[in-house]
């Protein structure tokens, strides 16, 4: 009878530790209720270019009145359509402008979303990529990411100083951290003892391990480059203190806003003009025009 019910559990852990794994690397592909054609100020360059494991990325290039440019890097089930609302008042305040779609996303190549684990690769790709232009000035590149893209970015700028200031919005501080949250949040189940069973799952089939992926351990690392953080007070997808962590071990200059009201990246659209106006201030005062 013993060995009936532990047999039972291992089963139920495993077949739910399979199941949620599955949805963590493969998620559903979000939509929205804009296209490309509703920014007819935006005139892209579409380009794709190879990361440095070999991925074929899809990006657009959206050429402003400067050669400051300000890749932005989309969140989780999203890809670079997400972004266009970012990409339209940055351009029009003067920025060139980057968007990509992260591996295994929209038009780019990869078969698994690794929650950050080799996103913050394909960043660091993209930063290969637009010091070859020559309408890019390689050393006023900033990045701007929501979600798992602010995620992505604050790893990637950690180890690449060619990122020169940084606006992470709604980032989360630790991958196992969200990955719990996630589990009671959409599937209505503790997160123990189910959640460190599903991460194993993931690593394994993603080849990846998700003590790599700690934006909080390695945030500090950007500093004397300036960074913005943004997250609303609202959220439950990644709960705010994911950002009270980053904020501080983060090094200075370094600066915070909560926006009271606001879910999991709607920031934006809760507080529009001051937004707006905060994060294309911080990249001027931070990279110029």
């Amino acid at each position: 009878m013993i060995l009936i019910v532990v047999l039972l559990v291992v089963a139920l852990l495993g077949g739910v530790g399979w199941y949620a794994s599955g949805r963590a690397i493969h998620p559903k592909q979000n939509t929205y209720n804009w296209t490309l054609s509703d920014y007819p100020s935006l005139e892209p360059q579409s380009v794709r270019f190879k990361t440095r494991d070999g991925v074929m990325l899809a990006g657009r290039f959206f050429p402003g009145s400067s050669r400051t440019t300000i890749i932005l890097s989309h969140g989780y089930g999203d890809d670079q359509n997400q972004m266009l609302l970012w990409a339209d008042f940055l351009h029009a305040a003067g920025f060139s402008v980057f968007t990509y779609d992260m591996r295994a996303r929209g038009e780019s190549g990869g078969d698994a979303v690794t929650l950050g684990a080799r996103e913050q690769f394909d960043l660091i790709s993209v930063v290969d990529y637009l010091v070859t232009r020559p309408d890019v000035d390689p050393s006023k590149i900033g990045a701007l990411g929501v979600s798992l893209g602010g995620s992505v970015t604050i790893l990637a700028a950690a180890q690449d100083t060619r990122i020169a200031a940084v606006v992470d919005d709604s980032g989360f501080s630790d991958a196992a951290n969200v990955v719990s949250t996630s589990f009671q949040k959409f599937l209505h189940i503790p997160a123990f003892p189910f959640a460190p069973v599903t991460i194993r799952f993931a690593q394994w089939r993603m080849g990846a391990n998700m003590n790599d992926v700690r934006p909080v351990a390695l945030i500090g690392q950007i500093s004397p480059r300036p960074i913005l953080i943004i997250h609303g007070l609202d959220d439950t997808s990644v709960p705010p203190d994911n950002s009270t962590r980053n904020y501080a071990a983060a090094g200075e200059p370094k600066e915070i806003w909560w926006v009271p009201g606001a879910e999991h990246v709607r920031a934006i659209e809760v507080d529009p003009d001051e937004y707006k106006q905060r994060v294309t201030q911080f990249f001027i005062e931070s990279l110029g025009l």
